[in-house]
């Protein structure tokens, strides 16, 4: 019933989170037999679990969402903290003007910033097979029939994948026997130095809540759900470690989004549990492999082919229209660069008298490459380089150094997270969004 635990910091506080596996379960008692429950429950498991928690207060989750809180007394007896008998439950109204939820929006996450990004060594097996990690997923019950995005069914096949990432052993809570279950768990090193095994809803929860604005379409967050549970079982089927920041997607716990969200977390966290239920278990494979499940957030009102950005070729990863990117407010940029930063940078003498030649352009409209000093720099060379927003860019020199003015922010592969908003706003659902953007692809469930 308790699935784990996690001690945290709040306030310069130690603060227990309980997790519970079901909500249901405690929703049928009444007060006093909820209340007498959770007390017998938490005390059980501090002492079988010999929890050294040093704070008072014990947060409870269930199903993903913080339903209560208890206070422990600070009296110890037999070396376990006596539970109180006062139980706060916070019970949340999801009423928020709608004015509201646009200002939030612009307070609480920015969204102009760089999406995760396929290394430029990505696997370019096309043979490579799912692995479905049999001892979680083979002989399932619950497992639904594969329905299609494009208008061709593909088969699932499985087999082994060879593990080519190497990481240091790392350090995992251990899991109650009792609490084995058949769900999928991945393994998340966090910034701070944390190893959470965390199961794979919950971890798609902290990512769509920290990848996507929580003010965005319904439609747009499942389709953003789906995306990220589908790199994550990627990633677990070739043993990488996923972490909480961009090198594989970013992450973020209750905490962090209640920080972020401030008093719209109800109806935010809310908002994206809704979306990532609604998609449970969905992911998106091309032939029987998961997709190259990569996202960004601003398209020029195309998307990029990845062979232009990182020399691989995938067919679900072409250029498409994505005409509502313009509705972000950053989707224009501009940057100022001294001539003697982009000497350093370029590593060649850059001064006002250089010439900066464009040699041609992408099928998504971005610098294709550039001749400077003699030199061919590749659009998405001088992107990362002078740390541009995107590839589609002109300049103008002047006294000083040079002017970028840029469209679009990231590299332009897969998903554009405004775009999935814009063709949610005129109706499209979250199958819609994932089949125009990774054209011929299927979807599938656990």
């Amino acid at each position: 019933m308790i699935s784990r635990y996690e001690i945290r910091k709040s306030n310069g506080e130690e603060v227990l989170y309980i997790y519970l596996d079901y909500h249901y379960e405690f929703a049928k008692l009444t007060t006093n037999s909820k209340k007498q429950k959770l007390e017998d429950l938490i005390k059980e498991y501090i002492k079988r679990n010999k929890i050294a928690f040093a704070g008072s207060t014990v947060a409870i989750v269930a199903s993903g969402i913080l339903i209560g809180n208890m206070i422990l007394n600070p009296i110890i007896y037999n070396d376990i903290p006596k539970v109180g008998s006062r139980i706060e439950e916070r019970y949340t109204s999801n009423i928020i003007l709608e004015e509201e939820l646009h200002k939030e929006e612009t307070l609480s996450q920015d969204i102009s910033r760089e999406i995760p990004e396929v290394k430029e060594e990505i696997p370019v097996k096309s043979e490579e097979k799912i692995n479905q990690n049999k001892e979680q997923i083979k002989n399932s019950s619950s497992r639904k029939k594969t329905e299609v995005v494009s208008s061709k069914t593909i088969e699932n096949t499985t087999s082994p994948v060879s593990n080519d990432y190497h990481e240091e052993p790392i350090r995992q809570e251990p899991i109650q026997e009792e609490n084995i279950d058949n769900s999928i768990y991945v393994t998340v090193r966090r910034s701070n130095g944390d190893v959470l095994n965390l199961k794979l809803e919950e971890y798609v929860i902290g990512v769509v809540g920290a990848e996507m604005p929580a003010s965005f379409q319904k439609e747009a967050l499942k389709a953003q759900a789906v995306i990220a549970r589908t790199y994550a079982l990627k990633a677990n089927s070739k043993g990488v470690v996923l972490t909480d920041s961009n090198s594989t997607q970013n992450y973020k716990n209750i905490a962090e989004l209640e920080a972020m969200w401030g008093r719209s977390f109800d109806t935010y966290y809310n908002k994206v549990v809704g979306a990532v239920k609604e998609t449970e278990g969905t992911y998106l494979t091309y032939q029987g492999n998961y997709i190259e499940a990569v996202y960004h957030s601003t398209s020029n009102g195309k998307t990029e082919d990845s062979s232009n950005v990182w020399g691989n070729s995938f067919p679900y990863l072409v250029s498409v229209d994505s005409p509502y990117d313009s509705q972000n407010p950053s989707f224009s940029g501009e940057k100022f660069i001294s001539y003697e930063e982009l000497s350093s940078k370029l590593n060649t003498s850059i001064s006002i008298d250089t010439n900066f030649n464009i040699q041609g352009y992408t099928v998504g409209g971005r610098v294709s490459s550039m001749e400077i000093n003699n030199i061919i720099f590749s659009g998405v060379e001088l992107r990362n380089k002078l740390g541009l927003r995107s590839a589609d860019f002109t300049l103008q020199k002047e006294d000083s150094g040079v002017r970028f003015y840029t469209n679009g922010y990231g590299h332009g592969v897969g998903m554009s997270q405004y775009g999935a908003n814009g063709m949610a706003k005129n109706g499209s659902t979250y199958l819609d969004i994932l089949s125009h953007y990774y054209q011929g692809t299927s979807i599938n469930h656990l």
